[in-house]
């Protein structure tokens, strides 16, 4: 028989072989290798040839498809879109609206076109755009917002119609201790409604949300008081003893369960624990009902002026008291741990002074000065008929008017005022000179712009009573040797 070509469908064409034989194993593997890379080299100047310049098939934003959109077609497709967006969240029988403009939220148009161009444009080899394409394609709208705005928004929201968890407590009750159990509370999620919220404005629509609140347990339970229940019936248990000269006031269980007070704790790990503890405030109030029976309040001492004149018409006697804050860190430190006897310390109080002034002069006309308003009144049938400024010793300087009930000795006119008899080195002419006590007088004093001002304190008299002349010389006068001169502060 005569040798026939043997036929395979990987022989190469006659025009490449004439033998027509079946290729080697090596031969067909490069035969495969070489055909896929031409075949993946010319899809993929396909893809670049047709998606050159425009946006990758499948991709789309907001639902709205661009795909084989050039970006200037793009632009004028999104730049249609509806700006302002409203939202409405529904939770229960509640309702919370608002705008794209109240949370401060603006779409980024460039933005937004930059992103739907990458998709796919962004891959090194264009046929696997397609794939990246396919896998994030479906855009929403790029934005900005006011994150303030948007939570002042969703604390709103999750304010009205959310309740907070209440833990269990405990409440003594007549020394007793009872348990307050744990209420659940339930609230809007704050985190999904803002994620919920941001999504709608990327996707450029109206959305109406409706919510249901979640339920939350409080973080502490009543089956977890157990532990803090016995602390406090430890505490109830003991007794605190005060004692005060001879007496003794020992706190019940009521008045005990009184100073309990209990607060919740949250440990770094985030375990919440009931706290047992003292009120100072409860504690020191039972001291002062202790204080109440006995302290001794102070007599005052009663002083009546009465003219100038002083008269005792009581002695005053010191009081005591006792030291209570000592007393109430003594027992809040110990009493969580041990029974306590205390002996109360005492302190004295001192008595003030009461001073009684009054004015009976029973006298026909009599000169009223008072130094601490610098004013000088005349009296006559118990009626003030002339006042006037005047401006009295020099204090501060170590020159003060003397105090007290005086009278008028001697009256003057056109003398002078010589200084020098008393150690002073003055000399000057007034007017009206009226004399109540050795040298201090009434008398005008040409010399001074202005009277009744504080000034007097240093720049007052050497104890004289200074007047404009015209009030000297009506109180010269009107009054007669022998009128009583009261001076008083």
């Amino acid at each position: 028989m005569g040798n026939k070509p043997h036929s395979h469908f990987l022989s190469l064409p006659p025009i490449l072989s004439r033998s027509g034989q079946k290729p080697s194993m090596v031969s067909r593997i490069w035969f495969i290798l070489v055909g896929t890379v031409i075949a993946f080299v010319l899809m993929n100047l396909l893809v670049s040839v047709f998606t050159l310049g425009v946006i990758f098939p499948g991709v789309s934003v907001s639902g709205t498809d661009l795909s084989f959109k050039t970006q200037n077609e793009a632009r004028k497709i999104l730049a249609g879109m509806q700006k302002e967006r409203e939202f409405t969240v529904e939770v229960g029988d509640h309702k919370f609206s608002v705008t794209g403009s109240d949370l401060g939220a603006r779409y980024e148009l460039d933005e937004t076109l930059k992103l739907a161009y990458d998709v796919g444009h962004s891959s090194p080899i264009a046929l696997l755009g397609f794939f990246d394409a396919d896998k994030r394609g479906q855009l929403g709208y790029a934005y900005s917002i006011n994150r303030d705005e948007l939570k002042k928004f969703t604390t709103k929201v999750v304010s009205v119609v959310g309740v907070d968890p209440v833990n269990a407590t405990l409440k003594a009750v007549e020394g007793r201790l009872e348990v307050v159990p744990d209420t659940d509370g339930f609230r809007v999620d704050q985190n999904l409604l803002t994620s919920i919220i941001s999504s709608s404005i990327a996707d450029g629509k109206d959305r109406n949300l409706k919510l249901e609140p979640v339920l939350i347990k409080a973080p502490f339970l009543a089956s977890d008081i157990a532990s803090s229940k016995q602390s406090a019936e430890e505490i109830l248990s003991r007794t605190a003893v005060l004692n005060y000269e001879g007496r003794q006031f020992v706190p019940d269980k009521t008045a005990m369960g009184h100073w309990l007070v209990f607060s919740h704790a949250v440990s770094p790990d985030g375990k919440v624990t009931l706290a047992v503890d003292l009120s100072r405030e409860q504690v020191k109030g039972y001291l002062q009902s202790v204080a109440n029976q006995v302290d001794v309040a102070p007599r005052n001492k009663k002083v009546n002026i009465r003219n100038g004149a002083s008269s005792v018409e009581q002695e005053g006697q010191n009081g005591t008291v006792i030291i209570q804050d000592a007393a109430v860190d003594e027992i809040i430190s110990n009493i969580k741990t041990n029974s306590v006897s205390i002996n109360l310390q005492s302190q004295p109080v001192p008595f003030q002074t009461e001073t009684n002034r009054s004015v009976s002069l029973d006298y026909g006309r009599y000169i009223e000065i008072n130094l601490s308003s610098q004013t000088l009144w005349a009296y006559q049938d118990n009626q003030a008929i002339f006042s006037t400024a005047i401006t009295s010793g020099a204090t501060g300087a170590g020159f003060p008017t003397v105090t007290g009930l005086f009278s008028i000795y001697a009256k003057e006119t056109s003398r002078y005022l010589n200084g020098r008899p008393y150690g002073w080195d003055y000399n000057v002419y007034v007017d009206y000179w009226m004399p109540f006590y050795a040298g201090y007088g009434l008398h005008d004093a040409d010399w001074r712009s202005s009277f009744g001002g504080q000034d007097y304190y240093y720049g007052g008299s050497h104890g004289c009573v200074n007047m404009p002349k015209s009030s000297a010389a009506f109180l010269f006068g009107w009054a007669d040797i022998g009128t009583p001169v009261w001076i008083h502060y």
